[in-house]
């Protein structure tokens, strides 16, 4: 059983490093190909991703808690459950409009500090 535990704890390593190898290349990539995008803005989409994700826990903590309640016999839970389902949706689509929203701003109309500053 020890041996088996230890080949999990091996495999999970190793696929958490292959993610986190893979994650700093496509952030490299999206670096050197957006130029627009600017630390700052790396900053701001990490902390929104970040909230959004404990959100969403949250999320899906209540519905585990509607559908114990459900479970005992309380008729208003499943109602709950689907809300909580659809907060999750919702969640999930203001991210996805905030991402795009910040990954574009400035591209259109606002010029760098940097262009303004050389007199392009």
């Amino acid at each position: 059983m020890k041996k088996f535990n230890s080949l999990v704890l091996i495999k999970t390593i190793g696929i958490s490093t292959c993610l986190f190898l893979y994650a700093g290349h496509a952030r490299s990539q999206a670096l050197t190909s957006m130029p627009e995008l600017s630390p700052v803005k790396l900053i701001i989409l990490f902390l929104l991703d970040a909230y959004g994700l404990w959100k969403i826990l949250q999320c899906v903590k209540n519905v585990l808690d509607h559908l114990a309640d459900s479970s005992k016999g309380d008729p208003s839970a499943k109602e709950r459950v689907w809300g909580s389902v659809l907060a999750i949706v919702g969640i999930l689509m203001v991210g996805v409009v905030l991402n795009v929203v910040i990954l574009k701003a400035g591209e259109f109309g606002a010029k760098p500090v940097s262009s303004v500053l050389s007199g392009n």
